[in-house]
């Protein structure tokens, strides 16, 4: 496990450059661990003992240290990853945006306010985009600064006696009050 690794000597704009890039504050943290990595090797530690400073899996600090020897300090930086690419493009996103911040009543729908499942029946149903799910629409108006409120209910009555009823209830000490949430009278 713990093989001899012959590091290299740095030259000295690439040891200048990599403790500028370890003295940077905003350097996310797993390419400071391997530019530590890198540092304490070209400090003469071993393969082992600067892969547990630098805070690396030994495997891992072995595959960094083949790619700096390859491309140098450039080697370090995380590669984008491959993955499915966007179903949706920016068309369709501006289409949900637009829909989901304009008012039902002006598309001549029956309801007044958006729910995700109603956002998802009408681009569906309006045949924009016939495929979209509702943790699409959910990520793109995440992305946008648009979010879903919680539902509120309330009670409201003809009554004319409602508010004094209320404040009564209100008022009425719990040991008057059934399991099943209802008063005594």
């Amino acid at each position: 496990m713990n093989k001899s690794v012959q590091f290299p000597p740095l030259a000295p704009e690439t040891l200048i450059e990599l403790q500028r890039l370890l003295r940077v504050r905003n350097t996310p943290v797993g390419l400071y661990r391997r530019y530590n990595l890198v540092w304490q090797l070209a400090g003469g530690r071993s393969l082992a003992n600067a892969s547990r400073v630098a805070g690396l899996h030994y495997t891992n600090a072995h595959k960094w240290l083949k790619r700096f020897l390859a491309a140098g300090l450039c080697g370090l930086a995380t590669r984008p990853r491959p993955g499915r690419p966007r179903v949706y493009g920016k068309q369709p996103e501006t289409i949900v945006i637009k829909t989901a911040t304009s008012r039902p009543p002006d598309l001549k729908l029956g309801f007044t306010t958006w729910s995700l499942g109603k956002l998802e029946r009408y681009l569906q149903q309006d045949g924009h985009l016939s495929g979209i799910s509702r943790e699409t629409i959910r990520r793109i108006l995440r992305r946008h600064g648009l979010r879903f409120l919680t539902g509120q209910t309330w009670c409201q009555s003809n009554d004319p006696d409602f508010e004094v009823k209320k404040r009564h209830c209100r008022a009425l000490p719990e040991s008057t009050a059934r399991r099943d949430g209802s008063l005594f009278r």
